[in-house]
């Protein structure tokens, strides 16, 4: 969001994040956020974020979980939605 709306470089991003962390913001994400929009890809020189892959894979522990819920009569709709 703050790319799109303000057409902020990554690394101005990660500054945002740092500043953000120092308040009623902080937290580990916010921490990790910040370091990986700093990080420049070392092939290509580009912002790691623009380099890092857009994609997530089935472990199977979500579906484990699902499952295991189901047997249990445990409602975990957020769960099942996300796998």
């Amino acid at each position: 969001m703050l790319r799109n709306s303000t057409d902020y470089e990554p690394r101005r991003i990660a500054d945002v994040f740092r500043q953000w962390k120092q308040g009623r913001l902080n937290s580990y994400l916010i921490e990790i956020a910040a370091e990986i929009l700093a990080h420049r890809d070392a092939h290509t020189g580009l912002p790691f974020i623009d380099v890092l892959a857009d994609t997530a894979e089935q472990k199977g522990t979500g579906r484990w979980t699902v499952q295991t819920a189901l047997d249990l009569g445990v409602p975990v709709s957020g769960i099942a939605e996300a796998v």
